[in-house]
């Protein structure tokens, strides 16, 4: 999870008003479709792209038609809130991005 100076907050959105709760809460609205917001993204940039995300996550949820696997990508909370800005020139995102687990051969 991303880190925040402040730390994280955790929301629910309930029409235009967003309810603060817990972590276990928030993951809870993220299985059962609600839309939420997290603030402990690192920057403004971070947040902004995050928001958009959401935007695109409770329009692509509100098909009924909305295949069963893809409904359940978008509702597992470590892909709604994991949100990470690439910067294609930094070696450094590359090298650690090599050892990531997902791109080791079995």
């Amino acid at each position: 999870m991303p880190k925040n100076p402040t730390g994280p907050f955790w929301f629910i959105r309930k029409g235009n008003k967003l309810i603060q709760c817990s972590k276990d809460d928030f993951d809870k609205a993220i299985v059962e479709g609600k839309s939420i917001k997290y603030n402990g993204y690192p920057n403004k940039q971070t947040e902004k792209i995050a928001e958009a995300l959401e935007a695109s996550r409770m329009l692509l949820l509100s098909n009924p038609n909305l295949p069963p696997r893809l409904r359940s990508v978008l509702t597992t909370p470590i892909n709604v809130v994991q949100v990470q800005i690439i910067d294609v020139y930094d070696p450094e995102f590359w090298v650690k991005e090599s050892k990531n687990p997902k791109y080791q051969r079995a």
